[in-house]
């Protein structure tokens, strides 16, 4: 009798042992880590409406500007902020990595102002961003992409905006 109640209980905990554990790895993550601080370089491709502003930076079309971004992130979610050198914007963004494709969106910006830009024709404006997307395809350290971003435009002490510029610019950069 002992022998009977002792191999169904032998099986059971067979059973359950070995449910518990096993002996294959577990598949690595499809997601890359990005987390860090990032350069890189940018270069305008193109400028549409805008008023005097579109006017003015179509004639500044293949220019760089350099910028840095810190990245931080949690599974395949990113917050993120990128500073501009040349016209000193910084904004904030969230977004997302998959198989090393980053898609960002602005969700504030702090610094999205420029309070005084000269047109060629001379005329003063106020620019403050409102919209930014940016993407990325990065292979481990580095990476390729475009930044497009809105920019509403006012007149020099006017709350209403003239237009609405849209700015377009591909960079690569590089993970420090």
């Amino acid at each position: 009798r002992s022998e009977m109640v002792r191999s169904p209980f032998v099986l059971l905990l067979s059973l359950l042992v070995s449910s518990c554990g096993s002996s294959s790895p577990s598949s690595p993550s499809a997601t890359a880590r990005v987390s860090g601080a990032w350069i890189g370089n940018s270069t305008l491709t193109s400028v549409s409406g805008g008023e005097c502003v579109g006017t003015t930076l179509a004639a500044a079309i293949g220019s760089r500007d350099i910028f840095s971004a810190r990245v931080q992130q949690t599974n395949n979610e990113l917050a993120a902020s990128l500073t501009y050198e040349g016209n000193r914007t910084s904004c904030v963004y969230r977004g997302s990595t998959n198989n090393q494709a980053i898609n960002l969106n602005m969700a504030s910006c702090p610094d999205g102002r420029i309070e005084t830009f000269v047109c060629s024709n001379g005329d003063v404006r106020r620019l403050e961003i409102v919209d930014s997307r940016v993407s990325v395809q990065n292979d481990n350290r580095t990476g390729r992409g475009t930044d497009t971003t809105t920019v509403n435009v006012y007149a020099q002490g006017s709350t209403t905006p003239l237009s609405t510029l849209t700015v377009t610019s591909q960079f690569l950069w590089n993970m420090l």
